[in-house]
């Protein structure tokens, strides 16, 4: 017991006294940035990307950080410590534990950041990891010896992603070949930061080869902040005026983000069917474009060309017949030579009596209806 005892003081004297000689060397050693030839610790991390937090593209993100001990001699005992600002939104994890590291020597940890996803890019989060020394060749850092860290600084940051769609679409079914009609186009943006949405027609080139022809911009696109939905946009198109027999043509539309290259596009297909002139002229169709009151007008107009032709034929037949009953019943005069000093007057009408009327030629003109 008195071994053991005598053991433990012969330990503590050796220890002491270099304490003592290392206290005394201090004040003769310049430090600076952690750096401590007796002993001492330095801490390095990778750079730190920003989190992805797209529904699609999700992944955590892992930094390698790295403590050397700078001490020329002894072993060094160095704990890891951090603070966190990230909430309930974004994690830090690795970011503690207790190293042993010879001198000159060095360990890695690994840092993992994680974050709920389509949060806000605005989102960042402030972080420090510390790297202390709490123990040199055995002896533990404080009074008279001060403890000696070292530190990494940095900010999380939040990704921008895009994400847009296509929410409504109002078109017509046909169009008049040569005619002109429009499309009109909305759109969100469901990613998590403002951005440019654009709308193209993806086979506009085919289109123009099949005869559209297109007024204005070819494209449309909106400035809209994270949830918003676009005004109504239109497009402006000429159908083709030489389509032989009705054709139905397929307008494909497509929605990107600006300020994300990689976000999916949001496609829609719209078919159109131009009909030709030959159908669109037909006998239905110019009914069905006359109004009542033009009706109206030309059934009275028809009606009064027959009730015309009517009685041009009935007034023809009435002349006819009335020359045939002259010809036919007509009885012709004689005179005596003897009679003529009679006043030709009294024998005038005479002739009447023997003609014959047979029905009224009143009668007659009915019959014809």
């Amino acid at each position: 017991m008195e071994r053991l005892s005598l053991e433990w003081l012969n330990m503590r004297s050796r220890g002491l006294a270099v304490l003592i000689v290392v206290s005394l060397m201090m004040p003769l050693i310049p430090i600076s940035n952690a750096q401590n030839p007796i002993f001492g610790v330095q801490l390095t991390c990778e750079d730190l990307p920003e989190l992805d937090v797209s529904p699609s593209g999700y992944e955590p993100i892992d930094i390698l950080c790295t403590i050397e001990n700078t001490a020329t001699v002894g072993a060094t005992k160095v704990e890891i410590t951090n603070e966190w600002t990230g909430g309930s939104k974004a994690e830090m994890q690795g970011a503690t534990g207790e190293y042993s590291i010879d001198a000159g020597g060095s360990e890695e940890f690994t840092v993992t950041f994680t974050g709920d996803s389509k949060q806000a890019s605005s989102n960042s989060y402030e972080f420090e990891i510390m790297a202390t020394v709490t123990e040199w060749n055995s002896i533990p850092m404080g009074e008279p010896m001060p403890q000696t860290n070292d530190s990494y600084t940095d900010t999380l940051e939040i990704a921008s992603y895009g994400a847009v769609e296509l929410v409504t679409i109002v078109s017509t079914d046909a169009v008049e070949a040569g005619s002109e009609f429009f499309i009109d186009v909305q759109f969100t943006n469901n990613g998590n930061d403002a951005d440019n949405v654009r709308v193209d027609i993806a086979n506009l080139n085919n289109l123009k080869t099949q005869g559209f022809s297109f007024f204005g911009s070819e494209s449309v696109a909106e400035q809209l902040a994270a949830g918003a939905t676009s005004s109504n946009k239109q497009f402006r198109i000429l159908a083709p005026s030489d389509a032989d027999g009705d054709l139905t043509f397929d307008l494909q539309f497509k929605a990107s983000s600006t300020n994300d290259p990689s976000a999916e596009f949001s496609e829609t297909n719209i078919p159109v069917t131009v009909e030709s002139s030959e159908s669109s002229g037909s006998l239905t169709s110019g009914i069905s474009e006359v109004g009542q009151d033009d009706i109206i007008l030309y059934g009275a107009i028809a009606g009064g060309l027959i009730l015309l032709l009517l009685l041009l034929g009935v007034v023809r037949r009435s002349v006819k017949n009335k020359k045939v009953k002259q010809v036919d019943e007509a009885t012709p005069i004689e005179l005596d030579d003897d009679d003529q000093e009679v006043d030709e007057f009294d024998d005038l009408f005479d002739g009447l009596d023997d003609v014959v009327i047979e029905s009224d030629e009143f009668e007659d003109l009915l019959d014809d209806f």
